[in-house]
């Protein structure tokens, strides 16, 4: 039942659109274009919001992920 903030930076040229996607089905979650930083917040965590969570920062020129594991005990 905690908060969790999971935190994303990228920087290029153009600026990336930055996208977190994540949970047990992986939909959008959060996206903001010509951003350098994107957090998401999770309020209340719960079992059932363990899974793989990816921040994805694209722009022209190519597409850069980075992904976690949460653990939700």
């Amino acid at each position: 039942g905690s908060p969790v903030e999971l935190g994303c930076e990228a920087e290029g040229r153009p600026p990336p659109l930055l996208s977190w996607f994540g949970g047990p089905s992986s939909p959008l979650l959060r996206e903001e274009p010509l951003a350098t930083r994107l957090r998401l917040l999770l309020p209340g965590v719960e079992p059932d919001q363990a899974g793989t969570y990816s921040c994805v920062a694209e722009n022209r020129h190519g597409r850069h992920n980075r992904s976690l594991q949460l653990h939700v005990a």
